[in-house]
């Protein structure tokens, strides 16, 4: 997490007060329950997954915590079971938000055609000027090139 980072869990927390202050003013008629997805996937998109994990499991136990003050017109049975529905989840919504994030961050693509010689395997580069495939991707991507031993035994 960078410097300027730091706050963003401040965010996160404080969004989530507001929306649990909201949930319980309107009362337990109106829930809204699906709201709290937001702080969680924000959290776990820009913080990380212990911080997403983490509010993904505050957030429902402070809403079981709501219950109590309300007149409920269900059991504490049903509460407790909706609140371990709701951490389920959210944790799992965390932790697949931050997984899709750090696989996009890790994915570089090369994008567009590519000028390739059919004689020399070359590439063609904006300057025009031509250059080893290998080269280019390595450039170009995160793709590393090496010997293949096999290979080079069976052509020895």
């Amino acid at each position: 997490m960078t410097k300027s980072s730091n706050w963003l869990p401040l965010v996160w927390v404080g969004l989530a007060a507001v929306i649990l202050g909201a949930d319980y003013f309107t009362g337990p008629s109106i829930s809204l329950s699906i709201v709290f997805v937001i702080p969680v996937a924000l959290a776990a998109r820009l913080s990380g997954r212990r911080w997403g994990i983490a509010l993904g499991v505050l957030i429902p136990l402070a809403h079981l915590g709501l219950t109590f003050l309300w007149q409920m017109p269900w059991t504490l049975a049903d509460s407790l079971i909706n609140a371990g529905i709701r951490m389920a989840v959210m944790v799992a919504f965390a932790v697949l938000i931050e997984r899709t994030t750090r696989q996009a961050r890790e994915i570089h693509v090369l994008r567009g055609l590519l000028p390739v010689c059919s004689f020399c395997k070359k590439i063609r580069t904006a300057d025009q000027t031509w250059q080893p495939i290998e080269s280019y991707i390595s450039e170009h991507s995160e793709a590393r090139f090496g010997l293949d031993r096999k290979s080079t035994r069976l052509n020895s």
